[in-house]
């Protein structure tokens, strides 16, 4: 395993408040190199010491070219030669689109497309991925670096493309640091694909995947009349789920596509050497970062990833990093791993266990230089710091369709849970397709309804030949359209105690013992409860049906009333338990009589008018909205406690492989479960 350290800013400037200070009084952009002499003539031999192997410095295309056609390589020559003194190699940080380190003259210029958030209309300082401008002056720059820089003193070279420090993702926050040239500007996570080039690839390829206006009609439930009207969109849940996937998966191709320009045109001038492809965030469709698929595009090019997110708390790190560690052994190539921030000291023991238990070929950290209490940490655990292979038999799907829906709720913790149990691989959809379920034994899907029918229909091959699925109890995931999926037909009706998500209830009765009736809007975003997925509005009257138990039970749903007019009444079986003011956020209580009592069913209605958030200013949602519901919660009424369920509720045979579902549908559940299976043998 190689060990990477950085960074190099305090060199080149020496706050941020003099560098912008200096910058807008006398356009300096750097200070001279003596800080870096300074700091190896006193810290040098640590480095080697604590087992660091190369130094990454931000290697800037304003540094490099500060005006047009001046090459100035003169603070990363002085830079290299101390690194070489020293024994160390180094790792160019190649940036060039973000505002901090795209140079002045450029940004100032008719080439330059500043991508702009389609929510706010904001126009950022970082450069926009679709600016036909920018790849020839980045491929310019790129040359002339390779031409002046030997390959036998790079350990690497690190991609830094796009978002706000180089990572291949879009724009989403930013610090101090990265206003030094420009001061405050637009950095928030958003949409930004606004600027017209932008809009011109997505209407382009609207029509190459649709053909035809009606086909898109059809698929988006619009009625545009010439692709002309195609424009980009935030895909909130105001629109359909397939419109809102065509949006979310051209924005995260539009990276990849961009990401391999840059790794492409890299290896074409560095031939020999190793390659990283910088990226970060937790996957929000926002970010465009599809990890699984940049991780296959570098591997095309012999290349690797470097995923920048992890902390202190080793679960957390786990869960950020595992689908690029998983999607790099899958596709055979290598990877590093990379603090988003503070790293405590027993944060740098999680740090070398996540990078060691994983595989990974690299460990970086902000140690500069490391020394004292922190410094022995990394050099108590250098003997177990080498490239491993992890055998790994479960995998995890990880629903990318559910996150970019926002149907992904409880995932990250139900996957940590299951890594408490045994080693997991996180599998998405398209390590699906490029053969990932013939690796593991058991695959565990314990949250994100939501997938493509090829995945699931890939899902049931598996099991047919051999894999263990293991769902939650009662489990009917189904496609964006609503249709059921695998295994929804063979799973329990889902009832009894526990707790339901009501966006996910069919509304046909012949589909669940569980069921609803009445118009809901899709899964929310959800700022109220933070369980992003778990919520939807209602569109007037609407009605929960729920089975009845064979004793008395409880309900509870929480709710937060609209805007409306009127206050909303809460049903019971026909008569009145509660009225809910407008605005009002409460929970309906109420009993669930037992199956004894005679019906088979209990019917909790919201009865409601509508309100329309544009109409009153609120929001620019032209939807009718009444009441936001959450979870309908099924529980043992009063002091009664209820019982531990069996590890496992049911088992499915299909071929020669089976469909688990889980006692109880909890993280811990799904654990047990788990924990079941591979006690058996074989």
């Amino acid at each position: 395993m190689v060990i990477s350290v950085g960074a190099d800013v305090v060199w080149q400037v020496v706050n941020p408040e003099e560098a912008r200070k200096a910058f807008v009084e006398r356009g300096e952009l750097r200070r001279d190199t003596q800080g870096v002499l300074d700091h190896w003539a006193a810290h040098g031999p640590r480095y080697r010491d604590h087992g660091v192997t190369a130094f990454e410095p931000y290697v800037k295309w304003m540094l490099l070219e500060p005006k047009e056609g001046v090459w100035d390589p003169a603070f990363y020559d002085a830079e290299l030669a101390q690194f070489k003194q020293h024994g160390l190699k180094w790792v160019p940080f190649l940036i060039a689109g973000p505002a901090y380190a795209t140079p002045p003259w450029f940004k100032e210029s008719a080439e330059s497309v500043f991508a702009v958030d389609l929510a706010t209309g904001d126009a950022s300082r970082d450069q926009s991925v679709w600016n036909p401008h920018l790849r020839p002056r980045v491929r310019a720059w790129l040359q002339r670096f390779f031409a002046h820089y030997e390959a036998k003193d790079m350990q690497a070279v690190l991609c830094g493309i796009s978002g706000v420090f180089g990572e291949s993702i879009f724009t989403a926050g930013g610090n101090a640091w990265t206003h030094l040239w420009d001061g405050q500007y637009p950095q928030h996570l958003g949409w930004w694909c606004g600027d017209e080039h932008a809009r011109a690839d997505f209407r382009a390829k609207m029509q190459a995947k649709y053909q035809t206006v009606d086909a898109l009609n059809r698929a988006w439930q619009t009625e545009r009349k010439s692709f002309a009207e195609v424009a980009p969109f935030v895909p909130d849940a105001t629109h359909p789920n397939r419109a809102r996937l065509d949006l979310i998966r051209w924005y995260m191709g539009a990276m990849t596509d961009y990401a391999e320009w840059w790794v492409k045109t890299t290896r074409e001038l560095a031939p020999t050497v190793p390659i990283l492809l910088c990226t970060g965030g937790g996957a929000q469709p926002e970010l465009g970062a599809n990890m699984s698929a940049q991780t296959k595009m570098v591997a095309r090019y012999g290349a690797g990833m470097r995923i920048t997110n992890e902390a202190s708390d080793y679960a957390s790190n786990f869960h950020l990093t595992r689908q690029i560690g998983s999607a790099a052994r899958l596709y055979g190539t290598y990877f590093g791993y990379e603090p988003a921030g503070a790293v405590s000291e027993d944060g740098i023991v999680a740090r070398v266990y996540n990078a060691v238990a994983s595989g990974a070929w690299e460990l970086f950290h902000y140690d500069n230089p490391p020394a004292g209490a922190r410094g022995e940490r990394y050099k108590r655990y250098l003997d177990l710091m080498r490239v491993r292979a992890p055998i790994v038999e479960v995998g995890v799907f990880w629903s990318r369709t559910s996150v970019d829906l926002g149907l992904a709720h409880g995932l990250g913790a139900a996957a940590q849970t299951c890594r408490n149990v045994c080693d997991v691989d996180y599998v998405d959809e398209l390590m699906i397709s490029d053969a990932a379920l013939e690796q593991p034994r058991v695959f565990v899907w314990p949250a994100g309804p939501v997938a493509e029918p090829a995945t699931a229909e890939a899902i049931r091959d598996s099991v047919g030949k051999g894999l263990t699925l293991v769902v939650p109890r009662g489990w009917k995931p189904r496609s964006p359209e609503g249709e059921p999926l695998f295994p929804a037909a063979l799973t329990t009706q889902p009832s009894g105690l526990g707790t339901f998500s009501i966006p996910g209830m069919p509304d046909d009765r012949a589909l669940s013992s569980l069921w609803r009736e009445g118009k809901f809007h899709g899964a929310e975003p959800d700022s109220l409860w933070h369980t992003p997925g778990r919520v939807c509005w209602t569109s007037g009257t609407a009605t929960l049906h729920v089975p009845r138990l064979d004793k008395p039970a409880q309900i509870r749903v929480p709710y937060r009333v609209g805007s409306v007019a009127k206050p909303v009444r809460l049903v019971v079986d026909g008569k009145l338990v509660q009225q809910a003011a407008p605005g009002e956020v409460g929970e309906l209580v109420a009993a669930l009589p037992s199956a004894a009592a005679g019906d088979e069913w209990t019917a909790v209605t919201v009865e409601a008018t509508t309100w329309q958030p544009a109409a009153t200013g609120e929001s620019s949602d032209t939807r009718a909205l009444s009441v936001m519901l959450r979870d309908l919660i099924v529980e043992v009424a009063g002091a009664e406690t209820a019982t531990i369920a069996d590890p496992v509720a049911r088992v499915h045979q299909v071929g020669t492989g089976h469909v688990v579902e889980a006692g109880d549908n909890t993280p811990t559940g799904l654990a047990r479960a788990l924990t079941a299976i591979l006690k058996e043998p074989g």
